[in-house]
Parts: C-alpha cells; structure tokens; sequence
C-alpha cells in the first residue's frame, strides 16, 4: 500500500492534499498561528499525505483551527487545507482522539439540548435586555443526534 493512502482513502476533502506543495500561504495568513507560532496548518497537511496519522490525529494543536478558512482562500493550488483540517478533526473524532472537553460539551448538548439549561433566570435576563424567551424544550436535537449516529458515538 502507497504510503498515506490509508488516511486519505475514505475523505474526499483529504485527496486535496495531494495537491499541497508545501508554499505556507495558509500558515502565513492563518490568525491561529499568529497567536501561537506552535501552530502550522501546512504541518498537518504533509504528515497526512506522508501517512503520519497517528502523529496527526493525536496532536492536539489539530483543534486550535478556527474555522475561517483564510487557509483555503489564500491556497494557491485549491489543496482545500480548511476542508482537509475539518476532515482530520472528524476523523480524530471517529478513532477516539477527540479532546475531552469538546466530548463533554457534545455530552451536554445532547442530553439536554445547550451547553447550560435555560431556566427562568436566564429568560428574565433576555426579557430585560429586549429578547424572546427561549424554550426549555431541546426533544428534537435528541432525535437529530440518534438520526446521525452521534448520540451512539457520545454514549460509547
């Protein structure tokens, strides 16, 4: 087997890494790794297209991408590097190395539909400041995460 290959295999967005020549306009304009200079988007692409995974999926400065997809916007070769983060996290998720307070945070949300329960106090508070209540009834979401499969992966 081709080295790589079995992390990219099954994540469309991961094949773009292929694409990736290493040039660090998405570390250079990352507002991440401007804060913490530990931080390397382009990093994350190489060990994955040299099939470092272990080494990827258990580092956790993987978290710290924020999402803003200045990487991608700024990849001169379309390498996807915003969508192959997003891809490793989910990945890092479905093999066990997700932090444990983002697991604790999910935990919350789906057993009760937020991160705090909303009670009367929190709706005095909204009214005073000129918002609509919000209801302390979250049932849906329970239904979402079992359609999804994410309520099994939080309960095991």
């Amino acid at each position: 087997m081709e080295r790589g290959s079995a992390l990219l295999t099954d994540r469309s967005a991961l094949n773009t890494i292929r694409a990736c020549y290493q040039c660090a306009k998405c570390t250079s304009g990352c507002p991440v790794a401007a804060l913490d200079p530990g931080y390397n988007p382009r990093r994350f692409l190489r060990l994955a297209a040299i099939g470092e995974e272990e080494a990827v999926l258990r580092d956790g400065k993987l978290w710290y991408c924020l999402a803003c997809f200045t990487c991608q916007e700024r990849c001169p070769e379309e390498a996807r590097p915003a969508e192959v983060l997003l891809a490793l996290k989910n990945l890092a998720c479905e093999r066990g190395f997700a932090p444990a307070a983002l697991l604790a945070a999910a935990r919350l949300v789906a057993a009760d539909g937020r991160l705090y329960n909303i009670d009367e106090f929190h709706n005095e508070y909204r009214e005073d400041e000129g918002l609509p209540a919000l209801d302390e009834e979250t049932g849906i979401l329970g239904k979402l995460l079992a359609l999804t499969g994410l309520q099994g992966r939080l309960e095991g």
